[in-house]
């Protein structure tokens, strides 16, 4: 019936059963009315054989009061015609026969001659025998007839009266059922059924309007048009629409959640997973792989649940294991870092409350360095501070509680006074430093000229310049334009001019140039023609916090050993790169670019 619609399979279905039920009425029916009029024309038949028997009772104790011609062999009995006489007022279509207990027929009333077919085997007179009564139809061979037999036994007499009716087609229709009940099932039938064809069309235009909702919503279809019938099913069909946009809408919601989310995990720096209750693998971002191959010894891009057996894992499975163990008892978090070739991977795991759990591995290398950097700094800035404080304090005292000479006073005031110097400078490159490294929002940009500032330098160092008999050609062309900030390109120029009158020597000349330019970056060179730095030095730690190439003598002549440090973040907040060489000439020099212009912190951050 599958190609059939919804309204011919209930319409199929309920005539189907109408049909079942109404036959099963109908011959229940049929079997009843049929047993009723059995009995009731057994009972008749009994009835007419009660009164034969009556009457032959009645004869025979007084036979005085009956006509008397002639007895059979039965004894005291009236003869057939007396006998023939009593049944002719009878109903005629009768037939009635006499037969003695070991089945000889005495009298029928029908047949004219004598019948001496012994009747014992008659199946009326075997059940007459056993039950007292009994029935049969068939055919009389004598009469040419089919009979209806009721044979009853009256043992006490000694003999059988078996009545028989001809079984024609009165007594057919007879035993036929009544008509009128069945039509009357038929008609009750039949309107029920027409009422299930009308609700039925009623219930099917319903669900036909909720098919084609759904139809239409499944294939992605404007289905605000759909209308429902005003029914049950219609209001359930107007609900289902409202919750079906609200579910599009929550969809829509979790579809861009969920790519937040997505978009979330592949740009972080942390590898996250996630994994199911039963450590099967649902998701990982790139850096997830990636950390991990840097974390287990042998590489793999394969992620299941396989991974909880690298031993470097094995803290996450020993929370798995506690938590199956000890539900709700167990630690739901486990947290720790572990050192690999150089790198630092931190490793943390978090159950949820399902049982389902994430594992990230974040590579806290640089973190991890910065820290260390920063403990490094933080006891290098102590010890250069303690430096000039432990100088000042020392001459201080010996000016407090020695009597000194008013020269030798001067002397160590000067000296005192020079150690403030030292420790001014100190404390304002430690602080600029800082400033670029935790703070480089706060520095302003705007349109500066590098040869301006050159000039600036110039004129601020112009004293020291000349006790160190130096000069600085300015060759950077005038128009050159670069977005900057000015403390800073001025702290550029102004450190790489002092690092040169500290070491390059007296009576030398700084050069400084503009070499190049491209779409983004202009390139230049700054170089001086001393001594240089010695090969056994490496030209990469000058920029290094703290490093100086002569210890003693940079003490002596004031350094902070920050000065170079703080070019090159200088250098890199504006979008460049430094870095030195010894000039084959004599002397060191400087390469570095400056980023024509800044439009954001990300590059600055370069």
């Amino acid at each position: 019936m599958s190609q059939y619609n919804y309204k011919t399979k209930v319409f199929i279905s309920a005539a189907l059963l109408f049909i079942l039920f109404g036959g099963i009425i109908y011959f229940v029916q049929r079997a009843s009315e049929k047993e009723i009029k059995t009995k009731a024309l057994v009972s008749y038949l009994e009835q007419t054989s009660d009164c034969v028997n009556r009457y032959i009772a009645d004869y025979v104790a007084h036979p005085q009061e009956h006509e008397t011609d002639s007895l059979s062999s039965f004894g005291s009995w009236p003869d057939p015609n007396t006998l023939g006489r009593f049944l002719s007022y009878l109903p005629d279509n009768l037939r009635f026969t006499i037969i003695n207990l070991k089945g000889n027929v005495y009298f029928d009333n029908v047949t004219q001659g004598p019948i001496p077919e012994n009747h014992l085997s008659r199946v009326e007179l075997q059940q007459a025998n056993l039950n007292g009564t009994g029935t049969s139809k068939r055919y009389s061979e004598t009469l040419r007839e089919d009979f209806y037999y009721f044979a009853k036994q009256y043992r006490d007499q000694g003999y059988y009266i078996r009545v028989a009716i001809p079984y024609h087609i009165d007594y057919v229709n007879y035993f036929r059922s009544n008509h009128f009940f069945l039509l009357l099932i038929v008609g009750i039938f039949s309107l029920a059924l027409l009422a299930v064809v009308f609700f039925t069309d009623q219930f099917s235009r319903s669900v036909r309007k909720l098919h084609d909702f759904v139809a239409k919503a499944q294939a992605g279809e404007e289905y605000e048009s759909v209308t429902f019938p005003k029914s049950e099913i219609g209001e359930l069909g107007e609900q289902l629409k409202k919750i079906f946009k609200m579910l599009e809408e929550s969809k829509s919601r979790y579809e861009i959640e969920r790519e937040k989310l997505i978009q979330h995990f592949a740009s972080s720096d942390a590898g996250i997973s996630f994994f199911s209750a039963e450590s099967k693998f649902i998701y990982a971002n790139s850096h997830f792989i990636q950390n991990l191959n840097t974390l287990v010894d042998t590489p793999t891009f394969i992620i299941d649940e396989r991974i909880l057996d690298y031993p470097e894992l094995y803290q996450v499975k020993t929370l798995l294991a506690d938590q199956e163990a000890h539900p709700g008892a167990a630690p739901r978090s486990t947290r720790y870092i572990i050192d690999k070739d150089g790198s630092h991977l931190e490793v943390r795991a978090q159950l949820f409350p399902d049982n389902s759990f994430e594992i990230v591995l974040t590579n806290v290398t640089k973190k991890e360095n910065d820290r260390r950097l920063k403990h490094d700094m933080t006891n290098s800035i102590a010890h250069e501070l303690r430096t000039p404080v432990t100088c000042a304090r020392g001459y201080l005292e010996t000016i407090l509680n020695q009597p000194l000479p008013e020269e030798k006073q001067r002397y160590f005031i000067e000296r005192t006074y020079n150690q403030m110097i030292r420790l001014s400078q100190l404390i304002s490159d430690v602080s600029m430093i800082t400033k670029l490294e935790e703070a480089s929002d706060l520095y302003a940009l705007q349109e500066l000229t590098p040869y301006s500032v050159v000039e600036e330098v110039k004129a601020a160092l112009e004293i020291k310049l000349q006790e160190a008999q130096m000069t600085i050609c300015n060759r950077i062309p005038e128009q050159t334009t670069v977005q900057a900030n000015h403390s800073l390109l001025y702290a550029v120029f102004a450190n790489l001019t002092e690092n040169s009158i500290r070491y390059a020597g007296t009576g030398t000349t700084i050069e400084i140039e503009q070499t190049m330019e491209d779409e983004r970056y202009y390139y230049f060179t700054f170089a001086d023609n001393g001594p240089g730095i010695p090969e056994s030095e490496s030209l990469a730690k000058i920029f290094d916090r703290f490093y100086r190439i002569d210890e003693g003598r940079s003490r002596e002549m004031g350094g902070s050993g920050l000065g170079l440090s703080i070019v090159r973040n200088a250098i890199r907040f504006h979008g460049g790169e430094i870095s030195a060489k010894n000039r084959p000439t004599g002397g060191l020099e400087f390469f570095f670019s400056l980023a024509k212009s800044l439009p954001d912190k990300t590059a600055r951050e370069h």
